[in-house]
């Protein structure tokens, strides 16, 4: 197998974490597929600075969180999209037992928050990988996670 036919089977196996990080960070499935294309090519062209085949999930998502972000400082209409959100009012008039999902709640936790709850919980990554994806340290992110739990805890018992 070629070193190209490698890249293309690995991108294939870890699109859906990729598309799933990417939307969580800029909010809009255009740009989220922007991001993951823009990825896509900068991971092709620095694939000789991967050392370890393994390590290639974490690589990609770290590109993936790397270019998300780029693009957000670059266009300030995403950073408003943040402080526009609001889960109470999305759902206003919703019954109360169906009015906030898990999934809505993550979805309402601002940046960094939502992407490590959505690196840790569903896609199982640890907290030191985690950490490599968005430049920060262990400490951080557990702290991360920790303040996420308590503002979910706070989000699901407000409606149940």
């Amino acid at each position: 197998m070629t070193e190209k036919e490698k890249f293309c089977k690995n991108i294939k196996k870890y699109e859906s974490p990729m598309y799933a990080l990417a939307y969580s960070i800029v909010r809009n499935e255009d740009d989220a597929a922007d991001v993951i294309s823009e990825s896509i090519c900068r991971a092709y062209g620095s694939t000789a600075l991967l050392k370890n085949e393994s390590a290639f999930k974490a690589w990609i998502l770290r590109i993936v969180h790397n270019t998300a972000i780029e693009m957000i400082r670059k266009n300030s209409k995403f950073v408003e999209l943040d402080t526009l959100y609001d889960v109470a009012e999305k759902n206003e008039g919703v019954d109360i037992a169906t009015k906030l999902t898990l999934h809505d709640a993550v979805d309402s936790l601002n940046e960094p928050y939502r992407t490590v709850v959505n690196l840790f919980y569903y896609e199982n990554l640890s907290v030191s990988i985690i950490a490599k994806i968005t430049g920060t340290k262990s400490a951080a992110v557990r702290q991360q996670l920790s303040r996420a739990r308590k503002m979910l805890k706070k989000l699901l018992n407000e409606d149940f």
